[in-house]
């Protein structure tokens, strides 16, 4: 098995299995340094079947909790009030053409809370003039 090996396969045993083969040049060389240090065509059998058991008790994944929508969780209209030409902020972009966005109003609460004076609740009526 080893000796139908490229040298690239046998560098990549050589690693697998801890060997240094730093000294080993040749594909003679190479299997000559396994076999020193007790890789034979059996052992890295034994040891690619390992890895197959190995991979096969795998665990599932534990499932990521998800926050579950709650009331908090709805959407609102919110104005840019800030005289900058653009204000980026959790993930919104708000810009003097396009100051109203719609949002968490979980987000909303995070933006408040960041600047209460440069941002405000925005009616859709005030929207709907806005771009009218």
């Amino acid at each position: 098995m080893l000796s139908k090996m490229k040298v690239g396969e046998l560098r990549q045993v050589a690693e697998e299995m801890g060997v240094d083969h730093s000294e080993s040049k040749t594909k003679a060389a190479l299997i000559a340094q396994l076999a020193e240090e007790g890789v034979t065509d059996q052992s890295y059998q034994e040891y690619l079947s390992s890895i197959g058991e190995a991979e096969e008790v795998v665990p599932d994944p534990v499932p990521v909790k998800q926050t579950p929508k709650s009331v908090d969780a709805e959407e609102v209209l919110v104005k840019m009030n800030r005289a900058n030409p653009t204000f980026e902020i959790r993930g919104h972009r708000f810009t003097k053409d396009h100051p109203y966005i719609a949002m968490s109003s979980i987000d909303a609460q995070e933006i408040f809370d960041f600047d209460p004076r440069g941002f405000a609740i925005a009616t859709p009526r005030e929207v709907q003039e806005y771009y009218s």
